[in-house]
């Protein structure tokens, strides 16, 4: 090999290995917080399916409706949760314990202009028991 089939092969390889370094640091950096849990709401309490949403602040809940479909939908800990446009929601999910559990869903409907006004949406949160 010459002197500078040498010098292109090491530089294409500090090339390559560049990407492969970022991907590996980002990776790692993302981590199981970038994960959502998922909680079935029918197989907890609602006392249990409030403490996720506080620890995580965010879950996807689901259930399966009375009619046999299967619901789910993000919900949160507060209505700071929920990203714009969207706004805090009070809602309703069935539990082991109980078949209205009150959590706080993120509405995209909510923050709609009706009366030409801009609404006061007030500040949601789940607080422990």
């Amino acid at each position: 090999m010459t002197e500078t089939s040498k010098s292109i092969f090491g530089r294409i390889s500090a090339a390559a290995l560049l990407p492969a370094t970022l991907v590996a640091v980002l990776a790692a950096t993302a981590g199981p917080s970038s994960a959502i849990s998922r909680v079935e709401t029918t197989q907890h309490d609602c006392s249990a399916i409030r403490a996720t949403l506080i620890r995580e602040g965010a879950a996807i809940l689901r259930y399966t409706s009375k009619s046999g479909v299967p619901l789910y939908d993000r919900y949160v800990s507060s209505s700071q949760m929920c990203e714009s446009p969207s706004v805090g929601a009070w809602a309703r999910v069935p539990a082991r314990d109980t078949n209205s559990c009150r959590v706080i869903r993120c509405d995209p409907h909510g923050a709609d202009d009706e009366g030409g006004l801009m609404n006061f949406n007030p500040l949601l949160q789940i607080k422990t028991p």
